[in-house]
């Protein structure tokens, strides 16, 4: 029977308390977020690639759903981490999500991880750099290896012996601000790990999942909780909407949050050639009132370069329009002038906004209507 020990209970309790989950009756250390698709895996394909590292040539390995679409990734990293003139293995196999979002780390059978001092990783410890590496933003990034070593191997004196000593990197006051982002006594393993996950490896995955993009699985990605995994799927479909037709009520549900970011990230996929059909120009219009005045910068700007508008949408503009603010009236006036709204209801709408009180908005309506070429 498995015995639930005092280390196992604050595993358990510490990561049931930050979200990430620690399997320790399985023989080996590892720890998980959870996965954006939770689809049966049903085969595993790998390709060796140059990852331009110290391990350099190495394989990765794509766990494919019954369709052949990657649910996670993995990768098996076998290399030393050096300190105070010691290396020691790294072993570990590393996990991550489609979208290239880290997902966890896992150790063979009987492995652990050690610090400096040989002495292994606490609960705490295993916990904290799982939350490290699930951050892209750490400071990290801006070190380079070599930093990181010149600050390990610096030294100091003993005040009894008068002998030099080696003192971990993170421990010096030099130091301080790189502690707050790796394991203390264990810098060099946090660094290197966290390198492995952001660095060439994250690209390659990236690019294999979107060589795999079709309609259904970027659904699968789109229905994601974790909004990082939905904003990095919508990024990859600038342009693209034209492809993927029946993604295109998703689009505009994002396109409907209270998230910022989200919608944000949702209009963006759109460029004015999908504005080409009628029914998108509708769908897309019917959003027109709820948005800010940002948003609605960003739909009348695709108005302009839209191959046309359609007489629907020109009905809207036109009982719209005075009651738009000044910026965006203006802008809707660039609309009709590089759309060629010249229809009766179009020039009476402008012809009232000549006679504004605000001289801006009349000038602009002015200028617009001198422009009208004579019937």
């Amino acid at each position: 029977m498995f015995k639930v020990t005092k280390q196992h209970f604050l595993i358990i309790i510490a990561a049931f308390i930050i979200g990430m989950v620690p399997v320790s009756n399985t023989g080996t250390i590892h720890y998980f977020q959870d996965k954006t698709l939770t689809i049966e895996t049903v085969k595993v394909d790998k390709r060796l690639i140059d990852f331009e590292e110290e391990i350099s040539m190495d394989t990765l390995y794509g766990h494919l759903s019954v369709q052949g679409d990657p649910v996670f990734y993995s990768r098996n990293v076998v290399t030393s981490v050096c300190f105070d003139g010691e290396c020691r293995l790294l072993d570990v196999i590393v996990y991550w999500n489609p979208t290239g979002r880290y997902l966890g780390f896992e150790l063979p059978e009987k492995e652990y991880l050690s610090k400096h001092d040989h002495e292994p990783f606490t609960a705490e410890e295993y916990i904290k750099l799982h939350s490290l590496l699930a951050d892209p933003f750490l400071p990290l990034g801006e070190y380079s290896y070599n930093e990181i070593v010149m600050e390990g191997s610096k030294e100091e004196y003993s005040d009894s012996q008068y002998e030099v000593k080696e003192i971990d990197a993170v421990s010096s006051a030099t130091s301080k601000f790189i502690l707050d982002y790796v394991v203390e006594g264990a810098a060099f393993t946090t660094y290197k790990l966290w390198h492995l996950i952001y660095g060439p490896t994250n690209g390659v995955i990236k690019e294999w999942t979107t060589e795999n993009f079709d309609a259904n699985y970027i659904t699968l990605l789109l229905e994601s909780e974790n909004l990082s995994d939905i904003l990095w799927t919508l990024e990859q479909l600038e342009g693209k909407l034209d492809q993927y037709p029946k993604i295109n009520p998703l689009i505009f549900e994002f396109i409907k949050s209270s998230e910022y970011s989200l919608s944000e990230k949702a209009i963006q996929t759109i460029n004015p050639q999908n504005l080409s059909s009628q029914s998108f120009q509708m769908d897309l219009i019917a959003l027109f009132p709820q948005m800010d005045s940002g948003k609605k910068k960003w739909i009348l700007d695709l108005f302009k370069e839209a191959p046309n508008v359609h007489p629907e949408t020109k009905t809207f503009f036109n009982e719209s329009i005075l009651d738009l603010e000044v910026p965006l009236i203006v802008l809707l006036l660039e609309v009709y002038q590089k759309q060629k709204m010249y229809d009766a209801t179009s020039l009476e709408k402008v012809r009232l906004l000549s006679n504004s009180d605000n001289n801006y908005l009349a000038q602009k309506a002015k200028q617009f209507l001198e422009n009208v070429p004579n019937p």
